[in-house]
């Protein structure tokens, strides 16, 4: 199957649960999708920006700029997000079920569901 994003939702938890898994998940997620390699800096940024809303129990921005992919936090009342990247593939399989694993690590409860972001199902539509 390709997959264009997965998509994670966490159960019985609140973002400031998160605080440390969520900064170490997103290091994880930019040095494995090798953005900012030349820039570690910019990693530092994004980390501190999604800390700081997690510790204050708000939604993270996660990371949602211009790159190969994305971790996207829907405007939502629940505890989730996709891993998302523009066209089909199988890193986004790899990416999310990495993710995945470590969540489960951590001890966070929480489904993959694939393919099924809002943007995805209207772009299949068209078709």
């Amino acid at each position: 199957m390709k997959y264009w994003n997965g998509h994670i939702v966490m159960e019985k938890v609140d973002w400031k649960d998160l605080e440390g898994i969520w900064c170490e998940m997103i290091e994880m997620f930019l040095q494995d999708t090798k953005q900012f390699r030349d820039n570690p800096e910019n990693i530092k940024v994004i980390v501190e920006e999604n800390r700081i809303d997690i510790k204050n129990n708000r939604k993270p921005e996660g990371y949602n700029r211009e790159g190969k992919m994305r971790i996207v936090v829907p405007r939502s009342d629940k505890k989730e997000f996709f891993i998302y990247r523009g066209v089909y593939s199988d890193d986004v399989r790899m990416i999310t079920e990495k993710i995945s694993k470590f969540l489960g690590e951590k001890g966070v409860k929480h489904s993959v569901e694939w393919n099924d972001m809002l943007l995805f199902k209207l772009k299949k539509r068209r078709r």
